[in-house]
């Protein structure tokens, strides 16, 4: 017999749309890496995208999660520098979540034509427009599924426009979840 805690639950449409539910800002991940440690590429390399998961997950010291799926160039990025930067949208700034779902194309000092300059604490690209943004060096990660939760140490980062007010999902016509 089966304990409860054992069984899989069966993904049904009612369950993906309770899913959708659980709440979710958008978020621009962003992060450096010199070229010689990449396995598919040989140049330095900038690697940005648009996520919804993450999360505080202690005070002291300061510790945030990222989750970002596999098979990225985000996440091998990601996974090879041990640093990223979360770039905070704004409400008003909805239209920067569709180029940075793509691959990311630099050119100079703009990523996806958004510039950008190197974060002070860990080089990783900060967005010039972002209302706040914060630098962190990962910790431990941890694969689950199709993603990889990044444990990242806050290392640095500024808030430019105290008044902004941070990007929902449900204020967007974008759904990640379910």
């Amino acid at each position: 017999m089966m304990m409860d805690r054992e069984r899989k639950v069966k993904k049904t449409d009612k369950l993906s749309q309770a899913l959708k539910k659980i709440t979710y800002g958008f978020y621009i991940v962003t992060t450096r890496k010199s070229g010689e440690e990449m396995s598919t590429r040989e140049a330095d390399y900038i690697a940005a995208g648009t996520v919804s998961w993450v999360s505080q997950g202690s005070f002291e010291p300061p510790l945030v999660t990222v989750a970002i799926m596999k098979h990225t160039d985000l996440h091998e990025t990601v996974e090879k520098s041990r640093v990223f930067a979360v770039n905070i949208v704004g409400k008003d700034q909805q239209d920067m979540l569709s180029p940075f779902a793509k691959e990311s194309k630099v050119e100079g000092h703009t990523i996806n034509g958004y510039s950008f300059q190197p974060g002070e604490a860990t080089g990783a690209p900060i967005l010039d427009n972002v209302p706040a943004y914060f630098e962190c060096k990962v910790v431990e990660d941890i694969t689950l599924g199709d993603h990889s939760i990044f444990v990242g140490e806050v290392v640095g980062g500024n808030t430019r426009d105290e008044n902004a007010v941070p990007l929902f999902e449900w204020e967007t016509n974008l759904h990640y979840g379910g």
